[in-house]
């Protein structure tokens, strides 16, 4: 049977919650609200974890830059608006 732990209790009482977290999880709450669950770790959870290589590794690949249906989005997307003049500006 899974344990509620009000966080002051929790904090108070660290080591027994890690005793009882090893056989089943434990919830913490604060106001009465679960905030927290304490799990069992498994063997494969302590794997060590490699560091992405780059910003995109890192994002998964999550973001996708192409066109919406219907759209070309070749180098034409790259010109600049030709409604306006190109003016010098000082640096």
């Amino acid at each position: 049977m899974t344990r509620t732990w009000k966080l002051e209790d929790a904090k108070a009482h660290l080591s027994q919650l890690i005793r009882d977290a090893e056989l089943e999880p434990q919830v913490i709450t604060r106001h009465g609200k679960p905030v927290a669950l304490v799990t069992p770790m498994d063997s494969a959870s302590l794997a060590p974890t490699q560091r992405p290589r780059s910003a995109w590794e890192a994002l998964g690949g999550a973001m996708d830059f192409s066109a919406p249906e219907g759209e070309n989005w070749d180098n034409d997307w790259l010109e600049r608006d030709r409604r306006t003049e190109v003016r010098d500006i000082e640096l």
